[in-house]
């Protein structure tokens, strides 16, 4: 991992005062009066969840997780609807390109880049950065006239860009192995070269990113605290 810059760094970074309030009692201490508390306050106090609905969430998962994984939900039905309702009904061509649910699932990469963007940096300045970005290319792909070419550059360029503070950071080895799905992807998205089984593929390709994601949002300082909250809460909780 690298080092914290001016415009990377986070606003969240060690900002949750649970840790020291762990720090200063003994854990069967905490444990004792935790067991006392209602849900609230184990979670004022200690950031600590007890939900016997979700007895393995101990923390709220850091922002960059949650991120990440609000980006994936939110894209997720329009490309479901598409590709299993729409994309082999409509005939190639512009009937299919100029289609409601296709411009949707389009226009939902750069709602997943945007997410992105703050999961592999932490911080506000470049997910904002991002964003206005990316809602001016959401604005293209509703525009009467579509134009293909430019708009899949448009999202290569900034998925790209939403992955470039893991090399920031010096996560190098990461990075390529983020960077090398993308080309795979973008080759069987383009070339099509195995024919109608490219873009099925793509996605079973595709879906190798998320677990990369998520140990790139796990690995930034401005998750650090949230993680330790969440193993401490995870000890206190079996004792």
């Amino acid at each position: 991992a690298g080092t914290d810059t001016s415009f990377f760094a986070s606003s969240d970074e060690a900002s949750f005062s649970w840790t020291q309030n762990m720090m200063e009692y003994d854990p069967v201490t905490i444990a004792q009066e935790m067991s006392s508390m209602s849900f609230y306050e184990s979670y004022e106090k200690f950031g600590c969840i007890r939900s016997t609905m979700f007895p393995s969430l101990h923390a709220l998962p850091p922002l960059p997780v949650l991120a990440a994984t609000a980006g994936f939900i939110l894209h997720t039905p329009f490309s479901f609807m598409y590709h299993w309702k729409y994309a082999h009904r409509l005939p190639p061509g512009l009937a299919r390109i100029e289609h409601w649910s296709r411009r949707f699932d389009n226009a939902f990469i750069h709602v997943i880049s945007t997410c992105v963007s703050y999961a592999t940096s932490g911080s506000w300045k470049y997910f904002l950065a991002c964003a206005m970005v990316n809602a001016d290319c959401i604005y293209r792909h509703f525009l009467p006239k579509v134009q293909p070419r430019q708009n899949f550059i448009r999202i290569g360029v900034m998925i790209t860009v939403s992955f470039m503070p893991i090399l920031w950071w010096g996560n190098v080895i990461l990075f390529g192995k983020i960077y090398a799905i993308l080309l795979i992807c973008a080759w069987l998205f383009a070339g099509y070269p195995i024919g109608g089984w490219s873009h099925s593929v793509f996605h079973a390709t595709i879906a190798l990113l998320p677990p990369l994601l998520m140990t790139a949002a796990c690995d930034l300082s401005s998750s650090r605290a949230q993680i330790q909250t969440a193993a401490m809460c995870a000890v206190l909780q079996e004792m």
